[in-house]
């Protein structure tokens, strides 16, 4: 088997979907880089900072609302940012990642300083500025994906995105146990920070400065189209526009963004009491210590929190290779509510759990959540509203996120000391209660209109697809099977998909084959036949009309060969036509194209090759058999895409 790829990028062409060339699998993971640091950063501020406030004198009923910074700056900043970032283009810098690297810088120095801060409200003010950076970067850095990718590789980023989120997190909370245990660490400074929790900074600090300014340096944006950028220019600026086009954007928001809106409501409120509560709800339950008390105990309650948060994050890198083709096939509702489910009951065992071994095991619920969270939401908005207002759109899902979050801030102080009795444990279980509630809240959202639909992830159950991943075809290199790979190759530009092409060929000697039955296949053999037609075949394929070609020689059947290519994805389309020089006089579909109608899972396209004018195609048939085709015992393949 031989592969031809094109290169990283295409020159850009005219039309929107045109100008965003397929991006290779290293400059994919290239770009979404920066979502490690940027996660290092955010797994600190879940896991790090609300034990560090505890140590410089904070109580536990204080930790809802010292945890205003997050929901604040991310209801005002993130769509701020992501409303004036569409506006944006400097033609060295671009668009989005002027504000993706000064979040990123802006936090490498606040969690250099943080952990030396002794004073609450300087570590106050420390994490208000950390979150404003984070979200200065985050919300330009999804919109930086959705501009950069064509639709039919946005599952893919979104899904490269969240495992780069969980290897972050991972590493962040991993730190935090591992570090604990390194015996010239565990000393405190005069602030009482011990310095493990500073060393862990220090990483995070390298680690965001490293991976986004990388990844920025490394992908390149592409340069909008004349009537883009003159567009951006005639808009009006300042804050008062910015607002007014949040405003507007809400007033035209797909009604399946609502519906994603009434879920969080209770899955966001959720996660912010298990964030503020796990190393108080394991520290009572697990090893008997308390923040008030202090000591080795309350220590170990909060490494083996981090190490949990860790757990949960591995099993999201993992499970995002997954959720996204189960959500493809049954629908995101379904799944993102199986997911809902499961870290609801995950939590809720968590609070009755005494071993801390066995406390690791709901993280495998609460990181299949965390994936869906983190993917499948941003996912269907980036596919579902205008592209160049995706930057706003994906500003006011955030604030679907920071709302509930806010109202936890301000309300949860207060259920916790007067209807929680003041235990973690209980604000675990009312955690897990709410993700429940959250989960059959999916369930009660209706799909949207065909209108509204997701085109890539549908948020119900999937009822068409109209962006392929790859476009198989079969070719034989004779003229039918020319026109085919051409209308394949046209299919393939549109849809921005792979284009496969295909050559199946025997082994045998073709002076020992049977003549074949009428209306039968007749083959190729030899694997040089094969090449050279396959050679002929991709040889007009140019970049302009076929961005990523993959050429196939498959010993075998024709059929099967096309079958296997695009296996159990039913996002894979077939292109055939519907009969060759080998079918009866009438026959209507070739025996290769009626076993792929016949057994494929995906969409089969069938050229009509039999309206060619075949007397005056195959005139000069003969004389191209004396230049090495003459092993081709006839050419019928089921019309020129499956003669193989």
């Amino acid at each position: 088997m031989t592969t031809t790829t094109a290169a990283e990028t295409v020159p850009p062409g005219p039309g929107q979907d045109e100008r965003r060339p397929l991006m290779t699998t290293n400059a994919l993971l290239m770009m979404n880089l920066g979502f490690f640091g940027v996660q290092f950063s955010f797994g600190l501020t879940q896991s790090a900072v609300n034990p560090l406030f505890l140590l410089i004198g904070a109580e536990p009923d204080q930790l809802p609302i010292l945890n205003l910074a997050g929901p604040i700056t991310g209801l005002v900043i993130q769509p701020l940012i992501g409303a004036i970032s569409d506006r944006t283009w400097h033609p060295r810098w671009g668009r989005r990642r002027p504000f993706i690297t000064a979040g990123a810088i802006l936090c490498a120095i606040i969690l250099f300083v943080f952990p030396f801060v002794g004073a609450l409200w300087l570590g106050v003010l420390c994490f208000w500025l950390l979150d404003a950076g984070n979200n200065t970067s985050m919300e330009p850095y999804r919109a930086f994906i959705s501009d950069r990718l064509p639709k039919s590789q946005l599952a893919r980023g979104f899904l490269t995105q969240s495992m780069f989120t969980g290897a972050g997190a991972v590493l962040a909370n991993v730190s935090l146990f591992a570090l604990q245990k390194v015996d010239a660490l565990d000393k405190e400074a005069a602030n009482g920070v011990p310095y493990w929790m500073y060393t862990c900074f220090l990483i995070g600090t390298v680690c965001i400065l490293l991976t986004v300014l990388t990844a920025m340096a490394r992908t390149k944006e592409l340069t909008p189209s004349d009537e883009e950028l003159e567009e951006m220019r005639s808009a009006p600026r300042g804050l008062g526009n910015a607002i007014r086009e949040i405003k507007d954007a809400v007033g035209a928001m797909p009604v399946a963004m609502h519906k994603i809106g009434v879920v969080f409501l209770f899955q966001w409120y959720a996660m912010f009491i298990y964030w503020q509560f796990l190393a108080v709800s394991i520290g009572e339950t697990v090893f008997n210590g308390t923040p008030e008390e202090g000591g080795q105990a309350w220590d170990d309650a909060i490494a083996w929190s981090g190490l949990m948060n860790g757990a949960y994050n591995f099993v999201t890198m993992v499970s995002a290779l997954f959720l996204v083709g189960f959500a493809q096939r049954i629908g995101a509702k379904r799944v993102h509510a199986a997911a809902l489910g499961l870290a609801a009951l995950a939590l809720v065992w968590l609070a009755q759990i005494d071993n801390q071994y066995v406390a690791l095991i709901p993280m495998i619920g609460v990181g299949i959540f965390w994936a869906s969270a983190v993917g499948v939401p941003y996912l269907m908005v980036a596919s579902m509203v205008p592209a160049k207002r995706t930057g706003v759109y994906m500003g006011i899902l955030n604030m679907m996120i920071v709302v509930p979050m806010l109202i936890q801030t301000v309300t949860f102080g207060w259920i916790f000391n007067h209807l929680l009795d003041n235990k973690g444990s209980n604000a675990m279980t009312l955690a897990g209660v709410l993700l429940g509630i959250g989960a059959i809240a999916m369930l009660w959202v209706n799909p949207p209109d065909e209108v509204d639909e997701s085109p890539i992830v549908p948020l119900g159950a999937r009822r068409s697809i109209t962006v392929y991943d790859r476009v198989v075809v079969g070719t034989d290199g004779t003229p039918t099977s020319l026109y085919a790979v051409d209308r394949a190759a046209e299919v393939a530009q549109a849809a921005q998909a792979k284009l496969v092409v295909v050559t199946a060929f025997r082994d045998a000697d073709p002076s020992t084959a049977s003549e074949p039955e009428e209306g039968m296949h007749r083959d190729l053999f030899g694997a040089d036949t094969a090449r050279k037609a396959l050679e002929k075949s991709v040889t007009e394929l140019t970049r302009e009309r076929a961005r990523y070609i993959e050429q196939r020689l498959v010993p075998g059947d024709p059929a099967q060969a096309l079958l296997d290519t695009v296996g159990a994805n039913p996002a894979n389309l077939i292109v055939v036509g519907n009969r060759g020089l080998g079918a009866s006089q009438g026959q209507l579909l070739g025996s290769v194209p009626g076993n792929v109608v016949k057994n494929a899972v995906c969409d089969v396209l069938v050229v009509q090759t039999s309206a060619l004018d075949e007397e005056r195609m195959f005139a000069a048939q003969p004389a191209e058999s004396a230049d090495g085709a003459g092993s081709v015992t006839g050419v019928e393949s089921g019309g020129g895409s499956t003669a193989l």
